[in-house]
């Protein structure tokens, strides 16, 4: 789970990247994990900023 969010959270880094090496199918997951983490901080960035611009 740790490794998950490690992976999810761009800005944050928890060390847990560092820790496990995955391999084969799951390296793929990995990347899979770092873009979807990238556009969901994208995504509420937008959102924040689309919300604070209506005020």
């Amino acid at each position: 789970m740790s490794y998950t969010l490690d992976l999810l959270i761009p800005l944050v880094d928890l060390g847990q990247e560092h820790a496990y090496n995955p391999t084969g199918g799951f390296q793929w997951l990995s990347y899979a994990l770092v873009a979807s983490g990238w556009i969901l901080v994208s995504v509420i960035a937008a959102a924040v900023a689309r919300v604070l611009s209506r005020r």
